[in-house]
């Protein structure tokens, strides 16, 4: 067989080599793609799923605080925060008017206990979000000194926001701040109590996630 003749054969197998090496490459381009579409279909189920439901959580928590404090406007604010294993809080944030705060301070006092001017169920400042779904993001924040060493900013009191954020800094001061008024629930076991920052006038209405 002549030289010739072998360096066609030669050259045939390379053609045939380099375009099975191209169709494997598209075959696993195509198969990253659709795996890629899979997952990020998956993300916005999921997010659907908890938007659905942060947006049950929203109507009823906020059907019950009109029930209680009539005078109260639309919530400005929500969040979520996660404990240990599924437990965990919701909370609902109000702008304080004359009105409510009086009512408040008064059911306060009828109620005959302690004022908590303590801190409650509150965010640290965000240091970096990430999306969770259409209507919500992930929050993280400084862990404690304690925690520093874990590198874990990424669990330690990081937050939910469900919907707007624009009211953030505003509730971050009142957190910064711990200068709550606290008003105990003895109705609703999964709702403690309300707490108000009279400085940034505004009331939290806090729900346990059972």
């Amino acid at each position: 067989m002549s030289k010739t003749h072998l360096d066609k054969i030669a050259d045939i197998s390379n053609q045939i080599l380099n375009g099975i090496l191209k169709l494997l490459g598209y075959t696993l381009v195509l198969v990253l793609v659709v795996l890629l579409i899979l997952y990020i279909s998956l993300m916005i189920w999921i997010g659907q799923i908890r938007d659905e439901q942060n947006a049950k959580r929203l109507m009823m928590s906020q059907t019950y605080d009109h029930q209680v404090f009539p005078s109260l406007t639309e919530h400005i604010f929500f969040y979520k925060r996660m404990h240990v294993g599924d437990s965990g809080s919701w909370v609902m944030v109000y702008p304080l008017d004359e009105s409510t705060k009086k009512e408040f301070l008064e059911r306060v006092r009828l109620s005959g206990k302690q004022v908590n001017k303590g801190g409650i169920e509150c965010i640290k400042p965000t240091i970096k979000k990430r999306w969770k779904s259409l209507h919500s993001n992930i929050h993280y924040v400084q862990p404690d000194e304690w925690s520093k060493d874990h590198n874990d900013h990424e669990v330690h009191d990081s937050f939910i926001v469900y919907g707007s954020e624009k009211p953030i800094k505003r509730v971050e001061q009142a957190c910064m701040e711990r200068s709550f008024i606290s008003l105990n629930d003895v109705k609703q076991r999964l709702h403690p109590y309300w707490a108000i920052s009279e400085k940034e006038k505004l009331l939290f209405s806090v729900y346990e996630i059972d």
